[in-house]
C-alpha cells in the first residue's frame, strides 16, 4: 500500500515542483538544486514502495528511452580513453540516469496546476529580467545562464503557458497571455537567432495541438493567426532582430574557411564534424573528445589553436555523431521522436492532453534548437528537459486499469 505524505511534505514537494520552471532562468541554482532534491526523493520513494520503473506499466517505455540514451553516452566514454575528465563530462548526463525513478515520482505526485503556474511565473520573470538586463544594464539578456539557453528555455516557457488557454477562466487567460508576452520579450532580448527561428515552428505545433484537442474554433483560429502575424511583423521591425539577421547575412556572404565569426565558426565546425566522423563511426570519439576530434580536421597550427576555443560542434546531431557515433545519433532520434509518438496517443485525453501538448512541444523545440547549438551539453538544459519530460509521463501511456496507477493523492 502506498504511503500518504503529510500536508507538510506535499507543500514542500509542490514548492520544489514550482521552483524548477519558475526560477530556473533568474536565480542561480534554482533549477539544479531542487532537481537534485526531487531526484533523490524519487529514488527513496520508489525503493520504499518497491516500484521498479523499468517494469511499471506507466514508466517502462520512458525508462528504457531515457536510460538507453545515458547508456550510449557511457559506452562512448568506455570505448574511447576513459579518464577523470571523461567521467566528469559524463556527469552532465546524470539527469537521464535517474530519470526513470523521477518519472514514477512525478507521475504520482505532480499536479498539472502546480506545473502550469510554475511555467507561467517562469516566463513572466524571464521577461522582466530581460528588460532590466537589456535596457538598464545594457547587456544581452541571459538571466543567470548564457543568452542562447535563456532564449531557448524562455521560448518554451512562453508557449507552454498557452497550452490550456481555451479551457481556462478569464483571469487565468489574462495571466497566461501576460506570461506568454513576457516570455517572447525575453526571447527577443536574448538576441538568440536559434530561438527566433524555432518560434514559428512551435506556433504551428501549438495550433496543431489545439486542433487535435478540439478546443479552438475557426473564429478563434483566425484571430490567433492574425495575432501571430502581428507579433511577427512587430518583432521583425525591432532593431534587435533586424541587426542580428543583417549580421548573420553579412557573415554568410563573407564566409571563408578561416573566418571564425559566429556563423563562420559554425559552418567550419559542421564541415569538420562530417569530415572526422568516419574515423570512429560506431561509438564515436567519446563524449569528452569532441574538441580533439575538431582539431583533427585542421592541418594549420594557427587554425588548430583557434578551433580549440570550441568544445563542441554547435549542432547537437553532428556533435552526437562525432562524440557517440551512429549508436549515439540513433539514441538521440529515439529520445526526441518516441516521446512525441507516445504523447500523441493521448492528445485527446481529458486528463492527459495538457501534459501531452507540453511534451510534444518540448521535444519539438529541442529538436530545432539542436540545429545550431548543442542541447544536452549543459547541465541546466538537461535539467529542464528531463524534468519537463518526466513531468509529462502521465500522458505517455494508456492504462486499461486506470485505478492501478492513479496518483497517491486521488
Amino acid at each position: 500500500m502506498l504511503n500518504h505524505p503529510s500536508p507538510l511534505q506535499n507543500n514542500i514537494l509542490n514548492t520544489l515542483f514550482f521552483i524548477i520552471p519558475g526560477f530556473i532562468l533568474v536565480i542561480p541554482g534554482a533549477g539544479e538544486a531542487p532537481f537534485v532534491v526531487v531526484a533523490l526523493w524519487s529514488i527513496i520513494y520508489c525503493y520504499k514502495e518497491k516500484i521498479n520503473p523499468f517494469k511499471y506499466d506507466a514508466t517502462k517505455s520512458f525508462s528504457l528511452i531515457l536510460f538507453g540514451y545515458f547508456f550510449i553516452s557511457f559506452l562512448s566514454v568506455i570505448a574511447s580513453d576513459p579518464s577523470l575528465y571523461a567521467f566528469k563530462r559524463l556527469g552532465t548526463n546524470f539527469h537521464f540516469l535517474i530519470a526513470p525513478w523521477l518519472a514514477v515520482f512525478l507521475l504520482k505526485k505532480l499536479k498539472f496546476p502546480i506545473l502550469s503556474n510554475g511555467i507561467k511565473v517562469g516566463a513572466a520573470f524571464a521577461g522582466i529580467v530581460a528588460l532590466i538586463q537589456y535596457f538598464y544594464l545594457g547587456t544581452r539578456a541571459g538571466g543567470v545562464v548564457n543568452e542562447i539557453l535563456f532564449g531557448d528555455i524562455a521560448l518554451l516557457l512562453a508557449f507552454f503557458s498557452l497550452i490550456n488557454f481555451f479551457n481556462e477562466s478569464t483571469k487565468e487567460r489574462i495571466f497566461s497571455f501576460i506570461s506568454f508576452s513576457f516570455g517572447l520579450v525575453a526571447v527577443v532580448l536574448s538576441l538568440s537567432r536559434g530561438a527566433w527561428i524555432t518560434a514559428p515552428i512551435l506556433f504551428l505545433g501549438l495550433i496543431f495541438i489545439w486542433g487535435q484537442q478540439r478546443v479552438i474554433s475557426k473564429k478563434n483560429l483566425i484571430l490567433v493567426f492574425i495575432m501571430a502575424m502581428s507579433i511577427v511583423i512587430i518583432a521583425g521591425l525591432t532593431p534587435q532582430i533586424q541587426s542580428r539577421f543583417q549580421l548573420m547575412n553579412n557573415q554568410i556572404i563573407n564566409y571563408k574557411g578561416s573566418n571564425f565569426s559566429s556563423v563562420g565558426a559554425r559552418i567550419t565546425l559542421w564541415k569538420a564534424a562530417l569530415d572526422v566522423f568516419p574515423n570512429h563511426p560506431i561509438l564515436g570519439y567519446g563524449l569528452h573528445n569532441t574538441k580533439l576530434a575538431a582539431s583533427d580536421f585542421f592541418q594549420d597550427k594557427k587554425l588548430k589553436k583557434r578551433i580549440s576555443y570550441y568544445d563542441h560542434f554547435h549542432n547537437e546531431y553532428l556533435n552526437t555523431l562525432v562524440g557517440k557515433g551512429i549508436a549515439g545519433l540513433l539514441s538521440l532520434f529515439v529520445l526526441f521522436l518516441m516521446p512525441i509518438r507516445l504523447f500523441y496517443k493521448n492528445i485527446n485525453s481529458d486528463n492527459k492532453s495538457n501534459f501531452s501538448g507540453i511534451g510534444i512541444m518540448l521535444c519539438t523545440g529541442y529538436m530545432f534548437f539542436g540545429l545550431t547549438n548543442i542541447t544536452f551539453g549543459h547541465g541546466i538544459f538537461n535539467t529542464f528537459f528531463v524534468f519537463i519530460l518526466t513531468a509529462c509521463t502521465n500522458a505517455s501511456w494508456s492504462d486499461p486499469h486506470r485505478k492501478n496507477c492513479k496518483s497517491d493523492d486521488t
